[in-house]
Parts: structure tokens; sequence; C-alpha cells
């Protein structure tokens, strides 16, 4: 006996921008728009929305621009809630806009995704794995350690030039740690890597890969080369 084909009614677009999502709901010929934070407990309003609107969340189709920034934390937790986020392609889209004689600007746009939903039905997208997600926050934190001790050696020279010999010294003692801090996450990132040689390769991760490599003795990254 064949299983019916799930009959989709609804689907959502989703915009967001720093603080805020703008969501909206086509179901059952109509058109809802909802605008929430970007955070936790937008999410969770998110959900309480759309269950007060008659939809099932379960299985949910949401599209959006997983290129676009500040939507990976949106996108993580509606699939953790059981919705089917699909990521709206660049070029799938453009054609559609074309084919609805929209203008290339409204990509953005989250009732322009949720038509672009209920018509293209695009794939579901793969949340990555908890080791993707561990490693592209070891590279971010070492990012914010490197930019730090760059504002610190900025500092450096204006206390130097001062004659602010006390300030310099103690200065120099602080860039010292962040330059041990930064060695001890590469080491923490090469070794993560290391037991995980089968992740994709975060943006976060070009070129430093040979820095970061040398804490291994005679191995290398995967793409080191």
């Amino acid at each position: 006996m064949e299983h019916a084909i799930k009959q989709e009614t609804a689907f959502v677009g989703i915009e967001p921008n720093k603080l805020l999502l703008k969501a909206v709901l086509l179901s059952g010929g109509e058109v809802l728009c909802k605008v929430l934070e970007n955070d936790v407990a937008g999410y969770r309003w998110l959900r309480s929305w759309l269950q007060r609107n008659d939809v099932t969340i379960m299985g949910l189709r949401v599209c959006m621009r997983l290129d676009m920034p500040y939507s990976e934390a949106a996108a993580n937790a509606l699939a953790g809630m059981g919705m089917l986020v699909c990521d709206a392609q660049p070029a799938p889209l453009q054609d559609y806009l074309r084919n609805q004689g929209l203008p290339e600007n409204a990509a953005r746009s989250a009732v322009v995704l949720a038509h672009y939903c209920a018509a293209a039905r695009p794939a579901p997208w793969t949340p990555p794995s908890p080791a993707y997600v561990e490693l592209r926050l070891w590279l971010r934190r070492l990012q914010a350690v490197r930019q730090l001790r760059k504002q610190e050696m900025a500092r450096l020279e204006s206390h130097f030039h001062a004659g602010q010999i006390a300030l310099h010294q103690l200065l120099r003692k602080q860039i010292a740690c962040l330059d041990a801090q930064i060695r001890q996450h590469e080491s923490a990132i090469f070794e993560h890597v290391r037991r995980h040689p089968d992740l994709p390769r975060p943006p976060e991760l070009a070129g430093n890969y040979q820095r970061i490599a040398r804490y291994g003795v005679g191995a290398s990254l995967p793409g080191s080369h």
C-alpha cells in the first residue's frame, strides 16, 4: 500500500537582520507577517505564532537565504524545532525573480522567499555537525584574540612615543599573554581538525592552514597544500 504524499499547505519566508526576523506565512490563501527578535525568545515566539495560525510545525517548509548575515542561528534553531529549513540558493532564486518580473534586490524579501518556497519547494538544508559548529567557534574566538592583540600593539606604540614607560612595559606583558592564548587556540584548532578529518572547510579557516598546522609534527591540515 502506497503512503499518501504529504500535502503542503503552508510556507514561510524569513528575512533576518542583526536584531530582528521578519517572517511571512502563506497559508489558506492568506499572507501573514510577523516581526520578532532574532534570538532564542524570538524563535519560540515564531513557533507559537505559527501554531496559533493552525500551522503544523513539524515538516513545515521555511525558506531563508543562508548566505546572508545573521541567518545561521535562526536556521539551526528552527531546524531543531522540526521545521524543514530550506536554503534559497542565489542562482535558482534569481531565475525565479526574472520569471516573476521582480527586481534582483527582492531576493532578500521575506514575502518573496515565502512565494519562492511554495513554487520551487527547495530541498531541505542539513544543519552542520556539532564538530563543525565547534570548529567555527574556535576560529571566531581565535580571530577575536588576534584582533585584540592588534589593538594592543597600536597602544604599545603610542605609549612608547609618549614616554609612558610603565604603561609600555605593562602592555608588553599583556601582549605576551595574548600571544600565548593565540598559540593555545591554534594548537586546539589543529587537534580538533585532526580528530575530525572529514569536516567541511569553514570560511574562517581560509588562510590559516599553514600557521595552524605548525602545531602538528609532520602533519598537515586537509586542503593545506
